[in-house]
């Protein structure tokens, strides 16, 4: 089974992500449960919660780690 679904531009995490941590030169950004992604032709991530909240992570993060049962993409 796919754990991605896509909808319109975004794609609907079907393992549930309990956090996504994106490492930056000069520190971290941690967004928690993550449902929905974009990632943008420019690098920068839109993200969607579980409980509806948004985020949009700039390019130039070195690494994203995500804690989760399997991968998601």
């Amino acid at each position: 089974m796919d754990s991605i679904v896509t909808v319109g531009e975004f794609k609907e995490v079907t393992v549930p992500e309990k956090s996504r941590t994106y490492v930056f030169p000069t520190g971290e950004v941690t967004v928690n449960n993550v449902a929905k992604v974009c990632v943008r032709p420019s690098g920068s991530h839109r993200l969607e919660t579980a409980t509806g909240e948004k985020y949009i992570v700039p390019a130039g993060w070195l690494a994203i780690k995500i804690d989760a049962e399997s991968w998601s993409f």
